[in-house]
C-alpha cells in the first residue's frame, strides 16, 4: 500500500469544532476523553480507534469520511435521502390541500414564524 494512500489524522476534525465554536477542552469533557487527546487527534499524532470515530462522527452529524477527509460533504447520504424525503412529504401534503385550507396553512406557518423570532 502506498503511504500517501494512508489516512493518519482527521483532516476536518478541527473545521467541524471551530465552525461549532467548541473548544478542545469542551469536546473533551462531552467524548470523554482528554484534551490532549483530542489536539493529538487534530495535528495527526494519534489515531483514534473506529468506535471513537463514530462517535465524534455522531456528535458532529456528519460521516466518518468526511473527518478522515476522503469526501467534502459533511452530512452522510442517509441523513439526506431522509430529508429530502421528509420535504417531499411535506410539499405532496400541502400540494393536496384546497386552496381555503392551505391559505390557513401559510397563515398559521407565518404566526409560529414570527413568534419564533
Amino acid at each position: 500500500m502506498n503511504d500517501s494512500n494512508v489516512i493518519n489524522k482527521l483532516d476536518n476534525l478541527k473545521k467541524l469544532r471551530e465552525s461549532k465554536h467548541i473548544t478542545q477542552l469542551k469536546l473533551s469533557i462531552d467524548l470523554g476523553v482528554s484534551q490532549e487527546l483530542i489536539s493529538r487527534y487534530e495535528l495527526g499524532s494519534s489515531f483514534p480507534q473506529p468506535n471513537m470515530l463514530i462517535k465524534i462522527a455522531q456528535y458532529f452529524n456528519c460521516s466518518v469520511d468526511y473527518l478522515l477527509g476522503v469526501t467534502d460533504i459533511p452530512t452522510p447520504t442517509k441523513f439526506i435521502n431522509s430529508e429530502i424525503v421528509k420535504k417531499s412529504d411535506i410539499i405532496n401534503k400541502y400540494n393536496s390541500l384546497s386552496t381555503e385550507d392551505r391559505i390557513f396553512f401559510d397563515r398559521l406557518l407565518s404566526l409560529l414564524s414570527d413568534n419564533s423570532n
